[in-house]
């Protein structure tokens, strides 16, 4: 959310978001009061009969200055309640039990429900705290103490973004209830009420950005919040940010009991079968989603879905969810497909991934998706970057538009990180970087290579792999000398070291060679032995893949992967400390020892999809991996090291200029100078003829010879080297002729994940040598801010 957050005025923020309703009649839902009970507790019900025209009092004035939180969520709750501004809802206090469908289990401190979804909340008869429902909260409401340590928005700043870490903390908190919002109902956006000490802001998120209203004194000015709560309560469920083309089942509905069906019984080897069983669970909403089918404009089709089989992490972005679905269609049959329902970017030169997909098919690409449907959500845009210019006049948008987008292919893959042994795992990539090579040939560059769209998928001839999510490919043709996003395109873990050095570089077939490298890697340290110490494995996964070099022009990439790119090596000296020699030790791939009489391995093709590990036990020896890393890179280094000299060259050239300008006049004078003492002294000496001018050279235009042909020679072969990435045919031979030589893959090389499941950060307390202090922001929630999601995410700065 870096350099999305703008703090507008109350009456702008009104003006903008939350417009007056237009009459309209009640729905049942909406009238059905409980009239049994008006007694004063925490989720006190409504009146009987809803206002007709705005609030001009202020329900709060008579509340005195909050002594504790917990007294914020009773008498700010109960106050609410008694205003009687939201018929068909109810103010809930839920600040201590969180969501047990959840694994984080967070509980946001109170919030507004329908009065159908109360009863969830375990709420006592005599009054109490409930348990927060992500599933059914309307709107999150925080409380907070202070109205200035505990403000998550700083107005001094340029950005309006807090730099003291305790603010900074609120922040990464508040957004990560929207999140959890986002995760768990269908939505295009929504509002957040946040209560400090004395004062409220009203919040309101998209996937573009964030706006919040300055500080409101709620008990002088509370008419204001009494105004936003009744026009949200009668605004349609479009207007307060409810995605319609969602329909959420009954779990007793026909479309549910279908789903059930499906999966009754469940065949062994049926892995999308067995994975669409998984997902039916009860805790979770199912819905019934529409999507367009564009090759028909004048027609929908329906699909019914679980929980989500793939969610990218944040509450900005293309967010994108993955279901394996079911078409609702009576008589559309029972295979399933996969639904994928993102925020796309719509930028010029960005196409509908169902038009690429499209195109891919119509020129014979293998090993991509084959589509089903696909099409724009009517009306479902992000509405934030269109306001921002208006609040930051003269200044460049940073923000973008996205488009909510559904997009149906029959093929259902599995993550990569589910193979069953290195053999399967370098299988997939192959087919992968096939799919990429043909893209490339037919002009189109997929720009964003990472573990989460390199799938595993059982085909007639068994596993191989397929290239998913093309979102953000582009026609070689429409690409320009920079890149035209705001920021960075792609995975941030497996972008190039270069790309991350310049966020506004054209991804080229260099960049996209080099990410699927660091695919293979990730996956490699995870899953298979190798002589780093488990007990390592997190930090170097994270050295890795998410750490970063702060710069004024924004984060760049981190010392350990740009070290690798450049020196050739994956160097394990900061880690494996107990060792002896560990400062010189580099990473290499362990094989279990292969008994001569151990059975025939399956070929990848027809690898089983079971996750067989190597024991602790057996022996090891050199794994075949190891010469596809080694190979590829001494080609990445050489082609660094000549980038390096191309950069250096190209920076120096201004300033030589710049200095025979100068220095012209100097120059020459020195020249004279020096003939005319070389001149005297031969004549003194009477040697040989004198120094000609000529025999000068000018340091400024002329590079000395070489004493010897080595530098000419070590030279071309870097670009020797260098060029084996220009195009993919180096790397797909290296491939394989790896995969030729069958019988030195084990078949059972698949160690236990080593990734956390809940990812690593350095402890950079521990890290500070003593008598030396550090100051870090990245607290518990502020890793929301930086967008830069840990490595078991899936992407991050698209």
């Amino acid at each position: 959310m870096h350099n999305k957050i703008t703090c507008i005025t109350y009456d702008a923020f009104m003006g903008d978001f939350v417009p007056e309703p237009t009459p309209q009649p009640l729905s049942t839902s909406a009238i059905n009061y409980n009239l049994r009970s008006r007694s004063r507790t925490r989720c006190m019900s409504g009146p009987s009969s809803p206002p007709s025209l705005p609030p001009s009092t202020n329900p709060l004035q008579s509340l005195p200055l909050p002594r504790t939180e917990v007294n914020m969520y009773d008498t700010i709750i109960t106050a609410l309640n008694e205003a009687d501004l939201c018929p068909g809802y109810q103010f809930a206090s839920t600040p201590h039990k969180g969501d047990p469908s959840e694994e984080t289990r967070q509980a946001v401190d109170c919030g507004m429900y329908s009065k159908t979804a109360i009863p969830k909340l375990g709420i006592a008869e005599d009054g109490g705290f409930g348990r927060t429902d992500w599933s059914s909260i309307e709107i999150a409401i925080e409380c907070k103490m202070h109205p200035t340590e505990d403000d998550p928005f700083d107005e001094r700043t340029v950005c309006d973004e807090p730099n003291a870490a305790t603010r900074r903390k609120v922040l990464g908190q508040i957004l990560s209830y929207m999140e959890l919002i986002f995760r768990r109902q269908q939505r295009t956006f929504q509002f957040m009420l946040l209560f400090i000490g004395g004062f409220v802001r009203i919040i309101r998120v998209d996937r573009s950005g964030l706006f919040a209203t300055q500080q409101i004194d709620y008990r002088k000015d509370g008419n204001k919040l009494a105004v936003f709560l009744w026009r949200y309560a009668r605004l349609s469920a479009a207007l307060r940010g409810h995605d319609t083309t969602a329909v959420r089942l009954e779990p007793n509905s026909a479309e549910a009991q279908r789903m059930r069906d499906r999966v009754k019984t469940v065949a062994e080897d049926d892995y999308v079968a067995q994975a669409f069983k998984d997902l039916l669970d009860e805790d979770w909403a199912w819905w019934k989603l529409e999507v367009p089918d564009e090759t028909d404009a004048e027609k929908s089709r329906f699909f019914l879905v679980a929980k989500p089989h793939f969610q990218a992490p944040g509450v900005a972005g293309r967010t994108t969810r993955g279901h394996i679905a079911l078409e609702a269609t009576p008589g559309a049959g029972d295979d399933f497909v996969y639904l994928k329902d993102a925020w796309r970017v719509v930028m010029d030169g960005i196409e509908k991934e169902g038009v690429v997909l499209e195109k891919l098919r119509e020129k014979d690409v293998n090993y991509v998706p084959t589509l089903v449907c696909h099409g724009d959500m009517a009306g479902q845009e992000t509405r934030s970057q269109a306001v921002w210019p208006k609040y930051h006049p003269g200044q460049e948008c940073k923000l973008k538009r996205h488009q909510h987008y559904r997009l149906v292919v029959q093929e259902v893959g599995k993550p990569l990180d589910q193979f069953s042994n290195g053999y399967q795992l370098v299988f997939a990539l192959w087919c992968c970087l096939q799919a990429h090579s043909q893209a490339y040939e037919v002009g189109i560059i997929h720009r964003d290579i990472s573990a989460g769209n390199l799938l595993l998928y059982k085909g007639e001839d068994g596993w191989g792999g397929l290239l998913n999510d093309w979102e953000l490919s582009k026609e070689l043709a429409q690409q320009t000398e920079e890149g035209r996003q705001p920021d960075r395109t792609g995975t941030w873990q497996f972008m190039s070291a270069r790309a991350l050095n310049n966020h506004t570089k054209t991804i080229v077939t260099q960049d996209e060679l080099e990410s699927f490298f660091h695919v293979l890697i990730y996956i490699a340290i995870r899953l298979l032995p190798h002589n780093c110490d488990d007990a390592d494995v997190p930090q170097l996964l994270y050295d890795y893949f998410d750490d970063y070099a702060p710069h004024s022009t924004g984060h760049r990439c981190g010392p350990t992967k740009y070290g690798a790119m450049r020196s050739g090596n994956i160097t394990l000296a900061p880690y494996n400390k107990q060792k002896a020699g560990a400062e010189d030790e580099v990473l290499e791939f362990l094989s279990p020892k292969m008994s001569t009489d151990s059975p025939q391995r399956e070929t990848s093709a027809h690898a089983s999809s079971s996750t067989e590990t190597t024991s602790a036990a057996e022996p090891l020896a050199a794994h075949p991996l190891n010469g596809i890393v080694k190979q590829l890179l001494s080609w990445f280094s050489a082609y660094y090291t000549l980038q390096q000299e191309r950069t250096r060259r190209s920076q120096a050239l201004p300033v030589v200029r710049q200095r025979l300008n100068t220095q012209k006049t100097t120059f020459k004078k020195a020249q004279e100078r020096i003939a005319a003492r070389a001149k005297k002294t031969m004549s003194q000496t009477d040697r040989s003829p004198s120094a000609s001018r000529a025999d000068l050279t000018d340091p400024f235009t002329t590079q000395p010879p070489a004493k010897t042909g080595q530098p000419e020679i070590a030279h071309e072969v870097l670009k020797e080297l260098a060029d084996k990435l220009s195009t993919h045919a180096p790397m797909l031979r290296l491939l394989e002729v790896a995969l030729e030589n069958e019988d030195e893959w084990p078949e059972t090389d698949r160690c236990p994940d080593r990734k956390p499941k809940k990812g690593w950060r350095p402890n950079l307390v521990d890290q500070v040598p003593k008598g030396e202090t550090i100051q870090s922001s990245r607290k518990r929630g502020s890793e929301v801010l930086e967008d830069l999601p840990s490595s078991c995410s899936k992407r991050s700065r698209v």
